[in-house]
């Protein structure tokens, strides 16, 4: 277990490493189907392996430890051949589409500007010249005046949906027509003014924007309810047994 995790375990709770331990004793299932299907792994693979997880800052003793690359390999190779022949058809993709839309509903969005200063006096004088003024105005005293960290962009803030922004600056903001600045505002952060660059309507996205989003979630769907199947049936088959008696923290079983 610590060396999966790459530190000491004192600090976790009975809960944890119940189920560090299941996920041990599941790898263990795991490995003993691979050794009885021949699964074996070349030296190539290993050297590959153990730069591999060296790379992505695992335990450092992980990458010195041939049994544990072997095993660690072996299994990854055999769910690798279980799961080969999962697909997901353009035919799953449209049935999930057609049937979740609500999922793919953009709501109404934003895109907003500001400047931000610490004195009010200066941004009532400011907002008083912008009303009057354009756009590119708004970019030239963003970029000069303002102290937020989007002032080299001319102030752009980005897009906003409702609840992403505070309270009292999404009111003011979703009141705002295209081109329009707002009053002065105050907030924790200082004085702000803000101008509504677009508005963007609500609208639902196309099955070929989503198309691929749709894919690798039903595909993820399908490989794990594969490899919980196929789990059961290793339980069911494989003699094995375990002590929790044995352990140094008591065992709690994963609630449903």
């Amino acid at each position: 277990m610590e060396r999966q995790l790459g530190q000491k375990l004192d600090h976790l709770s009975s809960a944890a490493l119940s189920r560090l331990l299941d996920q041990f004793i599941e790898e263990r299932l795991w490995l003993e189907t691979a050794r009885q299907a021949g699964i074996t792994v070349t030296e190539e693979e290993k050297q590959a392996y153990k730069s591999q997880i060296v790379d992505e800052a695992e335990s450092p003793s992980a990458g010195e430890d041939r049994d544990y690359i072997t095993e660690r390999l072996m299994i990854e190779k055999y769910l690798q051949s279980l799961l080969a022949d999962i697909d997901v058809s353009e035919e799953e993709i449209r049935n999930y589409y057609e049937q979740n839309k609500r999922e793919f509903l953009l709501p109404e969005r934003v895109k907003v500007s500001q400047i931000l200063l610490n004195n009010e006096a200066e941004a009532v004088r400011l907002q008083n010249l912008l009303k009057a003024g354009d756009e590119e105005l708004f970019r030239k005293i963003a970029r000069e005046n303002s102290l937020g960290h989007e002032a080299n962009r001319g102030g752009e803030l980005g897009i906003f949906k409702l609840n992403e922004l505070p309270k009292e600056i999404e009111k003011v903001i979703f009141s705002l027509k295209e081109g329009e600045i707002s009053p002065v505002v105050e907030s924790p952060y200082g004085f702000h003014i803000f101008r509504l660059d677009n508005r963007f309507e609500p609208r639902l996205l196309s099955l070929e924007e989503v198309k691929d989003k749709i894919k690798t979630k039903l595909l993820q769907e399908k490989i794990e309810a594969s490899k919980k199947t196929h789990l059961e049936e290793i339980k069911a088959r494989v003699n094995w047994q375990f002590f929790s008696s044995r352990l140094k923290f008591p065992y709690e079983k994963e609630k449903p």
